[in-house]
């Protein structure tokens, strides 16, 4: 008798077991940070002074700030290039998280245009 109930002690501590690595793991998933990775390969400056369209950055980025969301953006070019404020030199990287939700327009020198709008949603 005393087996049988230690034998489901046993099983009823693996479940709990069971149950709080599924709740720490869907905790881990909602706290998870998500990077959206941009790189700007060798000879991108010199193709978009001669005109040629670059599709390295898209017109428009959209970020969450549920996702934790961060922007970044390596540059493998040898010219430095400008996103909003920021230089970022050759074999630099630029990291940017948002905390609030809006709509930022930025000058972008990988862009004809030269505007990148960046959109913050609360999802």
């Amino acid at each position: 008798m005393w087996s049988h109930r230690t034998a489901l002690l046993i099983l009823a501590l693996l479940a709990a077991g069971i149950a709080g690595t599924g709740v720490w793991y869907e905790h881990q998933r909602r706290n998870a940070e998500r990077y959206l990775v941009f790189t700007v390969p060798p000879g991108s400056v010199a193709r978009l002074a001669s005109g040629e369209p670059l599709d390295i950055l898209p017109q428009t980025i959209e970020l969450s700030l549920r996702g934790k969301d961060t922007l970044v953006i390596r540059n493998e070019d040898v010219q430095p290039i400008q996103v909003g404020p920021f230089k970022i030199d050759p074999g630099q990287q630029f990291e940017q998280r948002y905390y609030n939700p809006g709509v930022y327009e930025l000058i972008c020198t990988l862009h004809q245009s030269q505007r990148l709008r960046i959109v913050v949603s609360r999802e």
